[in-house]
Order: structure tokens, then C-alpha cells, then sequence
């Protein structure tokens, strides 16, 4: 299953991307996020991602974010959660 990133993951994205996040994980499928177009990403959002790569890595699932934009890249190395750029 992949899931394209939206561009703007600031604090009012976090829980729509927490709720897609748990419905791909309630699936049972690997889970590949296209992170290429995010624009903006916020700690709230890095939160997530990080809850969601330990959800899944528990549920046996798969989980990889694919084509970091530079934003992303550096917002999740700035924040030490670069081990999301390694799923």
C-alpha cells in the first residue's frame, strides 16, 4: 500500500495522517510512504510517523517512507527521528 504524503503536514494534518496511518496499519499489508512532495512538516507530524513506523514494525508490517524531500530529510534529522529516513 502506498500512500502519497500530502505537501502541508503541520499541527491540523497530524490527526487525519494518524487516522490513515492506523487504517494501513489495521490492514496487514506493507505500508510505503511517498514523502517526495512534502513541502512543510511539523514536529506533530514527525510524532506520528515515528508512533506509526513502531505500530507497524509490532504488527509485523512493513513500513518504509521512500523519496525524503529536502524538507522532510532535514526536519527529521533536525528532530533525531532520521531513523524514519532509514525505514
Amino acid at each position: 500500500m502506498t500512500i502519497a504524503l500530502p505537501a502541508i503536514l503541520d499541527t491540523p494534518a497530524a490527526a487525519p495522517l494518524r487516522q490513515t496511518l492506523r487504517d494501513a496499519i489495521g490492514t496487514g499489508r506493507p505500508i510505503q510512504l511517498d514523502a517526495s512532495g512534502v513541502e512543510r512538516i511539523g514536529q506533530a507530524c514527525l510524532q506520528v510517523l515515528a508512533a506509526a513506523e513502531v505500530a507497524a514494525e509490532e504488527a509485523g508490517q512493513p513500513f518504509h517512507i521512500t523519496g525524503a524531500s529536502p524538507v522532510f530529510a532535514d526536519m527529521a534529522t533536525l528532530a533525531a527521528l532520521d531513523t524514519l529516513l532509514a525505514a
